[in-house]
Parts: C-alpha cells; structure tokens; sequence
C-alpha cells in the first residue's frame, strides 16, 4: 500500500504545544480508567464555536502513536467524521493534504487543504504534530464548504511507566452557514471518537514498529525525532512514498 508521511488532522496558532495558554477549559468527561478519553471545551473570545482538547493515556509507544497519525490514508478509520484525503504531491508539495468531511445534517460536507509540521521538545521528548489551513492551493470542490479556519495539533508523550500520553486539541471555524450547535456538538464528540479511534489503530499489527527506520517515508520537513525505540534522522528516506490521491 502506498503512503505519505503527512499528517494531520482534521480538525490551534503559533508555536509547539507548549505555547498554548491552558486556562479556561472546562471538563466535560472525566473517566477513571486512564485508557479512557478525558475532554475539556472551552470559549474562544469573538467566536460561537467552542475550542475543544481530548487526552488518552495508551500502553503503546511513541512510535507506534506516530505511526498512525502520520499514515494519512487511514484517516478515514480512525479520524471524526473523515471520509477520505487527497495528495497531490507534484502540485502542493509532501507538507500538503486535503481532508473531506462528512457533514452533520442539516450542514453539508466540508473540505480543507492543511500544512503539518512536527516539533519535539528537547526536555521531555514530547512530539508535536500540527496542522493549519493553507490557503489559495485549491479551489472550492464542488459538493464541498471550504472550512474557513483549522489549527490542531497531537502531542505524543513518554510516560514513565511506558506508556504513553496522547493530547489532541483543535479549533475549527466550519465554513459556511452552519448553526453553533452543531459545530459545539462536534466539539464533544471528535476528542472522544477520534483519540478512541486512534487508540484502537495503534492495537493493528502493522502498526507494531521496533525502529523509526520502519516509517515508510520521511515525516513533512525531515525533521530529527528521538524515539525510546530508536531516533529517525533528519533526512532520512525509507520505503515508498510515491502517494497519489487517496
């Protein structure tokens, strides 16, 4: 099967992980079981539609949780609402991805073309994945709302025991004339079915990598990441990563 290295998702600005405030939010699931997705919502001033963050603690690896978000062909299993993406390589470049959404009736389906970067911290390990809207690479798709605004990004942390944390947090401004419920109704469900998707993907033996060398092509930027199994150099090419249009 042919894949790319360009991750994600589906569905906030400046900077790592670490740059973002994390006051204000608001706890809307609090399970017991660490494995289970904790969510938080919160207000974003001047908008209707809420910000919200899904955390999961998975007995994986790092590697493993990386493997998954970067194979973005598979988004259509695991991602909230993806029904499919496209690469268009020659034209954007291997940073670029488009993703389509299912709509939410009323609300017909959405389309956006996204840009992802990866970011580790040196300190602890943690590996950022973000993605934000590009714009002016497509034109609007017939049968598709171009989603106005999109900043997201998966924090992939080394625990101590082993395990490792997944944080997803995104902001989406939906695009065309959609009532706020429905945007806030995704707000508590995409953390929760998303990471829960993610958490059954990571469980798939193909996933199951002992060294970054495995990864079949270099992650957007060839960045340098150190992995508890291993470090994937920058630069580095592994496998096929001649990807056409999902």
């Amino acid at each position: 099967m042919k894949r790319m290295i360009t991750p994600l998702l589906c569905l906030c600005l400046l900077l790592p992980a670490v740059a973002f405030a994390e006051s204000g939010w608001d706890q809307i699931r609090n399970p017991s079981d660490r494995s289970e997705v904790r969510t938080f919502v919160r207000s974003v001033e001047g908008s209707s539609i809420k910000q919200f963050k899904g955390i999961v603690e998975v007995p994986q690896s790092m590697l493993t949780a990386i493997a998954v978000i970067s194979d973005v062909h598979n988004f259509d299993n695991w991602v909230f609402n993806c029904q499919g993406t496209e690469i268009r390589r020659e034209e954007w470049g291997t940073d670029y991805l488009r993703i389509k959404i299912n709509g939410i009736w009323p609300a017909s389906d959405r389309d956006v073309v996204i840009r992802s970067s990866y970011h580790q911290d040196p300190d602890t390990r943690a590996i950022t994945v973000r993605s934000q809207a590009a714009e002016g690479l497509l034109e609007p798709q017939r049968g598709f709302v171009r989603i106005e605004a999109l900043d997201n990004f998966f924090v992939v942390e080394p625990l101590a025991d082993g395990w490792t944390r997944i944080t997803f947090q995104t902001f989406v401004h939906p695009g065309g004339s959609l009532p706020a419920w429905i945007a806030n109704f995704v707000a508590t469900r995409a953390p929760v079915q998303t990471l829960e998707g993610l958490r059954q993907q990571m469980a798939r033996d193909e996933y199951q990598l002992s060294s970054p060398e495995q990864l079949p092509s270099p992650l957007p930027g060839s960045p340098h990441l150190e992995f508890p199994e291993g470090t994937l150099m920058s630069g580095e090419r592994v496998g096929d990563d001649t990807a056409d249009a999902a």
